[in-house]
């Protein structure tokens, strides 16, 4: 197995310093490969890179700045390896580490894991309080990794390994930040794939931030979780109210006073007199254990003022988080890049006093790109009807479904579909009998991952020569009815979902795939609601008289002109 190890860097040449010299120290004897993302920085790494570059095989790129998620999944698409492995830039790797992940990936394979963290004696008294507050079982690091199963766990991104097979399945990470490794995580389960907490696979956290910055973390960790709740509510969990729920809490304890009780506010005493015995016994040093409290007391306020407020917005007043919370939010823009290759690989070195050469690519100015427009909607919504429209426009559709199924004809597709399911799957001709891959497939969700894995990469690959061929449109269409769940809506300027009622679009199935009733509703039940998709949709036509249908797309068409 190849590693590829990912670090996005925002101005912290320092952090980069440390993070390769602790590479550097490693104990693995396999082969691996660095892959360090500059994410639009006006302080540089360049020459700590260098530094590295005859010891380490290390590649360097700079692009615009795009976010952290974006600047992952960007250094995943340059990256040689078949798993990748992320880290933040504050952290520091122990020497045994890749190791101890490949023990784990031989011993119980999985596609995505996360590991914890940990501190080191050579870190700061408040680095060392913010990693108890962080990591304790006695607050929100408690509760979250306790509340998850060690086989269901969300990695989180400062330490996590993902599969090649699987950031390609799943396209990676959204846009959202923080809150980009758990949407991960859960479109990975949707799609089959599972996680899994490596306990020994642990790295140093240094988070380097004062007071002010942890606080406006925390209340963006705390924004954050009911976006992801309103998109995956099969996910929430009640302990995600804990933190709110101990604010309010703690406002009612001074209520009570006026009332002559003080137990309430006792309790309050006793937990933080708990923390500091605790975090001082931890880190043998009372003065971690005070400045414990206050970053204890921080987490919990910043998270739980900041769930509220983001609860009340996205719930209540119905707001989409992108209006909500624009902070939350990187705008991801096909921008041209540059790029600055150090040394990708050590074997190019041909002479011990070869120094490394950091050439710059100028910008080269490219043709406008047409944009994308995703069309999405449950069964029985008549997308396929608004994509009929759009066509009769004479705007091209890429109808997902129909190109997937031409795609698993082609014969380098078969053949790997034969390896894994066997000649059985084959019927006159050596054609693919689908009614027979479809019973393999349709209760065994690790037989429909391997199915997944095939035929994603190759309609991904499909769809981008269809948009090459398509480049002199100002706007595609690509209708999907997994848009969301395949993670492709991504790559969409814009969004449309089409929504009928509930008993017409029963009513549409049963007219047309003369079927029963409760199978109809079976199968809306395991896809996406209305309002989950229309949560994340810039349009959304409601599908129901067609003539009011198409005045909606009419205008939709004149609004696209401005996207």
């Amino acid at each position: 197995m190849y590693f590829s190890i990912i670090i996005p860097v925002y101005n912290r040449p320092d952090e980069i310093n440390e993070l390769l010299e602790s590479l550097l120290q490693s104990t693995y004897k396999g082969e691996y490969e660095i892959v360090i993302v500059e994410d639009g920085s006006t302080i540089t790494g360049e020459e700590v890179v260098a530094k590295y570059s005859n010891n380490l095989n290390i590649s360097y790129y700079f692009k615009a700045n795009s976010g952290p998620g974006d600047s992952r999944n960007y250094g995943m698409k340059k990256a040689k390896g078949d798993y990748f492995i992320i880290f933040d830039s504050d952290c520091i790797i122990p020497n045994q580490y890749l190791k101890e992940v490949e023990i784990e990936l031989q011993s119980n394979y999985v596609d995505c894991f996360g590991g914890p963290d940990k501190a080191l004696k050579s870190f700061s008294n408040i680095q060392k309080a913010i990693n108890f507050a962080m990591t304790s079982f006695l607050t929100t690091g408690g509760i979250r990794g306790g509340s998850e199963k060690i086989n269901k766990f969300q990695p989180r991104s400062f330490n996590m390994g993902i599969s090649k097979k699987a950031f390609l399945d799943s396209n990676g990470f959204g846009n959202i930040h923080p809150g980009e490794d758990p949407d991960l995580s859960i479109r990975l389960w949707k799609l089959g794939y599972e996680t899994r907490l490596f306990t020994s696979a642990f790295v140093y956290h240094k988070r380097r931030i004062d007071w002010d910055k942890f606080s406006i973390q925390v209340s963006k960790f705390g924004k954050a979780r009911p976006i992801l709740n309103n998109w995956y509510p099969e996910y929430s969990k009640i302990t995600y109210w804990f933190p709110s729920l101990f604010v309010l809490g703690f406002l009612v304890s001074f209520v009570l006073l006026f009332a002559l009780f003080d137990w309430a506010l006792k309790l309050y005493f006793l937990y933080f007199v708990l923390i500091f015995i605790v975090s001082s016994i931890q880190n043998r040093n009372p003065i971690i254990g005070i400045l414990s409290i206050v970053a204890v007391w921080k987490q919990f306020f910043g998270y739980g003022f900041g769930f509220l407020k983001s609860f009340f917005k996205i719930n209540i007043l119905k707001q989409k988080p992108q209006v909500a919370f624009p902070e939350l939010f990187f705008k991801i823009n096909p921008t041209t890049e540059n790029k600055i290759k150090v040394i990708t690989e050590k074997k190019e070195i041909k002479t011990p006093d070869l120094n490394p050469v950091f050439i710059p690519v100028k910008e080269i100015a490219k043709p406008t790109e047409p944009k994308i427009i995703g069309l999405t909607g449950g069964i029985g919504s008549g997308k396929t009807t608004v994509a009929k429209y759009f066509q009769s426009k004479g705007i091209p559709v890429y109808i997902s479904d129909e190109e997937a199924k031409k795609v698993m004809e082609f014969p380098e597709i078969i053949s790997q579909i034969v390896v894994v399911f066997g000649s059985t799957i084959l019927g006159e001709n050596n054609t693919l009998d689908r009614s027979k891959l479809a019973s393999i497939v349709f209760n065994q969700p690790d037989k429909l991952k391997h199915l997944n894995a095939i035929v994603h990469p190759a309609v991904k690959n499909n769809f981008e020569q269809w948009v090459g061929n398509h480049k002199n449109f100002p706007y595609l269409v690509k209708e999907a009815a997994i848009l969301f769940e395949s993670g492709s809506y991504k790559d969409c300027d814009a969004i449309i979902t089409v929504c009928a009622p509930l008993e017409t679009r029963i009513s549409r199935v049963l007219d047309r795939d003369k079927t029963t009733r409760e199978k109809v509703l079976q199968r809306i039940n395991n896809q996406l609601s209305d309002e989950e998709r229309i949560a994340k949709s810039q349009y959304v036509i409601t599908n129901e008289n067609f003539e009011q249908t198409k005045i909606q797309m009419d205008t939709i068409l004149n609004l696209l002109k401005d996207v």
